[in-house]
């Protein structure tokens, strides 16, 4: 019974009759990832794939953002999916170990582009992704050792969430999403996302194109071999199963609790796992520490968060590092796109200071994972004093969520990053989707933004 119930109350999904805190928390998870993807869609790997696409993909209607053409709709879930986790600022949910909305976004707004669909149609179908997503991360516990999540429950909340744009209220069409997703995931490196290996870019754009086809091969009437998901998807991809997570908030007649509101968006530029870390030294620095006065940063985590304790060559390793990470807010007085980047963490000032940051696992913060990313910083001072900072949670988690107000100042400020001063227009179009207006009215603006000289 776990699959049908799963499966009728994604089908039944519907973002208008959703409580407003849920509606609210979907809107701007939307907003959230677009502009993160806009400023992923700016780094010149990324952009030289969009080039090499370009050369060898037909047109379309569906908006890969930072370009001004139109594209099928399977090539923009393959690039927005690539730049959206690009720079680590993408969504998350902290027990399902992954990035619900960023696997579903890039996939729900091309296939609604190309299908013309009003904006409730996507706002109900990113809904159902993220619902389905999470649950069956949190089934997993975690990943066999070297596997990214990226590619596994992420595809087939992307599938899910393909069946409820094009086969609304279709059970039976979801159960085939569901099942022929879990036959078919990906199990990508984890030590490619986590060295910071430019490939581990495309692994999320995979993942989401191949939810993508799953989806629509399932709603054309493909099936897996029933029981795909405990028989195949359980025994290839979870470390500690629990079926009974499948079905958590799920009742006779749909969700009856709802994992989006569990879920987290980043402050920070920087793996997860680092967040703990960094809101501790964003206090510190806060409280008035600068680096010229540090001797000695002793970061003290939990396991997952100690294996990130090298010092980072460049800028894509250093969202995957402690020592990095917490010298250039140090050194800089915050961490964000703005000072994260290649410039800094090459900086002699930088450098000097990270290798006299020491990351300690302490055993009994290991408790504090995955419910919070606990962390515990004291900094020796060259006076000889000691100042200390703590984190259970980070900024933007389910119970420290920014407002709608900090939300839009992060959205606006990423949009302005990657198209000068559009960031107000473009927030503006896409909470029109709440009004379902039409999808294509999100994609006109971006397309706008970018400007008649991009691809």
């Amino acid at each position: 019974m776990t699959i049908e119930l799963l499966a009728a109350a994604a089908a039944r999904t519907r973002w208008a009759t959703a409580p407003v805190e849920v509606r609210d928390r979907i809107l701007d998870l939307v907003a959230d990832s677009i502009a993160v993807t806009a400023l992923g869609s700016s780094r010149p790997e990324l952009a030289e794939q969009v080039a090499v696409h370009e050369r060898w993909s037909g047109h379309g209607s569906a908006t890969v953002i930072g370009s001004s053409r139109g594209w099928p709709a399977g090539t923009a879930a393959l690039l927005n999916g690539s730049a959206v986790a690009a720079d680590q600022l993408q969504d998350g949910h902290r027990l399902a170990r992954g990035h619900p909305a960023s696997h579903v976004v890039p996939v729900v707004l091309a296939l609604a582009e190309q299908g013309d669909a009003h904006g409730q149609d996507l706002l109900s179908a990113v809904l159902t992704g993220y619902e389905v997503g999470a649950r069956l991360g949190r089934a997993m516990g975690g990943t066999p050792d070297g596997v990214h999540d990226i590619g596994t429950w992420g595809a087939v909340a992307v599938a899910a969430s393909v069946a409820r744009l094009l086969a609304p209220e279709d059970p039976t069409a979801m159960r085939r999403s569901l099942e022929l997703a879990a036959s078919a995931v990906l199990l990508t490196d984890a030590h490619t996302v986590f060295s910071g290996a430019t490939g581990g870019h495309v692994f999320l754009g995979c993942s989401a194109q191949l939810g993508m086809s799953i989806g629509l091969a399932a709603v054309s009437g493909l099936a897996a071999a029933e029981g795909s998901l405990e028989r195949h998807f359980r025994s290839r991809t979870a470390r500690a199963w629990d079926a009974g997570r499948l079905t958590d908030g799920v009742g006779s007649e749909g969700w009856s609790g709802y994992e989006v509101l569990g879920g987290y968006v980043k402050v920070h530029p920087t793996c997860a796992h680092l967040h703990g870390v960094n809101d501790a030294v964003q206090d510190l620095v806060a409280d008035g520490l600068r680096a010229e006065e540090i001797e000695l940063v002793d970061v003290r985590v939990s396991a997952n968060a100690a294996a990130f304790g090298a010092v980072a060559p460049d800028e894509l390793a250093a969202r995957f590092s402690v020592p990095t990470s917490v010298a250039v807010a140090l050194v800089h007085g915050r961490l964000d796109e703005a000072t994260l980047g290649a410039a800094a963490v090459g900086a002699p000032a930088v450098g000097d200071l990270a290798d006299r940051v020491h990351v300690v696992h302490d055993p009994d913060l290991d408790a504090g994972y995955p419910n919070g990313r606990p962390a515990r910083v004291a900094v020796l001072l060259r006076d000889g004093t000691t100042r200390t900072a703590n984190c259970t949670r980070p900024r933007g988690d389910a119970d420290r969520w920014l407002n709608r107000d900090q939300l839009a100042d992060k959205a606006i400020r990423l949009f302005n990053r990657r198209f000068q001063a559009q960031g107000p227009a473009l927030l503006a179009a896409i909470r029109t989707l709440a009004d379902d207006r039409p999808v294509r009215t999100v994609g006109g603006a971006l397309r706008r933004a970018a400007g008649p000289d991009s691809r």
